[in-house]
């Protein structure tokens, strides 16, 4: 045959004369392009939605802790507020630090983890408030002896929900001081968690860290060796790296790799490493239908190469090369699975935006990964199309015209 078109009208001419079997062929690739392509799109849309879920929370964090191998130097309070001052947008920083022991309302005495902080830790996202209010500045300031309370530990020490302005006495290290209750906050799972433990069964409260050191007899400037930064997702980056400039030189560390700076709250890279891990192996086994549907295109090939031995046999001894046969059959191969692979990915797509809507799901599809499964698709026939084409452009034809 003369040109390249007259090769790809003669595959037409071919697969429209078996059109069962053609079919059959493309299944294989409809199929196992349809499930890779689903797949992918889901993962995307996996992401999408757990980014923009976490981006709704409001503020991430991040956390800055100095590494205690490279120097000896911890923070003061006075420090974190200069620290806090001169880092720009954002909410602002919290260190923490933490008193166990028991708390005793009436007669009802519970262990308790008393969670100290600074008043911008309400931004962590994990807090609201049912009842009252959060603690401010000043109490952290003037180490005020207030807390508040999740709803089971006020359940657990009060025995109902509404607690403001009743007192609890924490014991901690020996030491016994009265807090007063200004607010309730809803459970979080972790909160329902510890209470469930039985006999060491714990409830949370939170308090300004300052009234816990002072309580408690514990040093700040002895204890406290890191701090979160809460922020709004999209300056992340912009703060990661302005914040470790700034404690290096707040606490005179430049150039001693003692400033440890990571993301916190949000999430963001861990998640999307997590989420892409498993798209992938699900990408993976979902692609092994398409090694089965290739291997069903070289299958139905081969029959065909077989089927048309005698044809094969007639256009070699009128003058056609071997290069011909050999093109025209790979010409044929490449259409099945390209017209596969077209129908796989209109199949996918609908498939894949049905399933996004059922489980409310981002619907995002990428153009690159449509042009790369497109290129997949062809690639499978052209690779599993080599054989059957070889053998059949091999072919004596002297032998071609002996087979009936």
């Amino acid at each position: 045959m003369g040109t390249f078109g007259e090769y790809i009208k003669s595959a037409l001419s071919s697969i429209r004369n078996n059109k069962g079997r053609s079919f059959l062929t493309m299944l294989g690739i409809i199929i196992g392009i349809s499930a890779v392509l689903t797949v992918l799109i889901i993962g995307d849309g996996m992401k999408a939605t757990v980014n923009s879920e976490l981006d709704t929370i409001g503020a991430t964090s991040v956390t800055v802790s100095l590494d205690y191998t490279k120097t000896d130097k911890t923070f003061t309070y006075e420090e974190l507020v200069d620290i806090e001052e001169s880092i720009p947008d954002i909410y602002g920083i919290s260190a923490s630090l933490s008193a166990y022991g028991t708390a005793t309302a009436g007669r009802n005495t519970m262990n308790i983890n008393l969670e100290g902080g600074m008043e911008a830790s309400i931004e962590s996202g994990s807090i609201k408030m049912v009842h009252g209010r959060y603690y401010s500045k000043t109490d952290v300031e003037d180490s005020k002896k207030v807390c508040v309370l999740s709803q089971t530990a006020a359940d657990k020490l009060f025995g109902y929900e509404e607690v403001v302005g009743r007192t609890i006495e924490v014991t901690a290290y020996d030491l016994t001081s009265e807090f007063t209750v200004i607010g309730v906050r809803e459970d979080t799972p972790m909160d329902v968690a510890f209470a469930s433990f039985g006999e060491d069964a714990t409830v949370i409260g939170n308090a300004p860290f300052t009234s816990i050191a002072d309580s408690f007899d514990m040093n700040i400037s002895k204890y406290v060796t890191s701090f979160s930064i809460y922020l709004d997702s999209e300056d992340k980056n912009e703060v990661l790296s302005k914040a470790r400039a700034v404690v290096e030189n707040k606490m005179g560390l430049r150039g001693e790799g003692a400033v440890k700076v990571s993301s916190g709250y949000g999430f963001d890279s861990t998640t999307n490493s997590i989420l892409d891990i498993i798209t992938s192996v699900v990408a993976i086994i979902a692609a092994i239908s398409l090694l089965v549907g290739g291997i069903g295109v070289m299958n139905i090939m081969t029959v065909s190469v077989t089927e048309r031995t005698r044809e094969i046999g007639i256009r070699k001894s009128l003058g056609a090369k071997t290069s011909s046969i050999l093109v025209q059959f790979l010409a044929e191969a490449a259409i099945l699975t390209f017209t596969g692979g077209m129908i796989g990915i209109i199949f996918g797509l609908t498939v894949s935006w049905i399933i996004c809507k059922v489980i409310n799901f981002t619907f995002t599809v990428n153009p690159m990964l449509v042009l790369g499964v497109v290129m997949i698709s062809t690639a499978i026939g052209l690779f599993f199309g080599i054989y059957p084409a070889k053998r059949a452009a091999d072919l004596d034809p002297i032998e071609a015209l002996r087979t009936e």
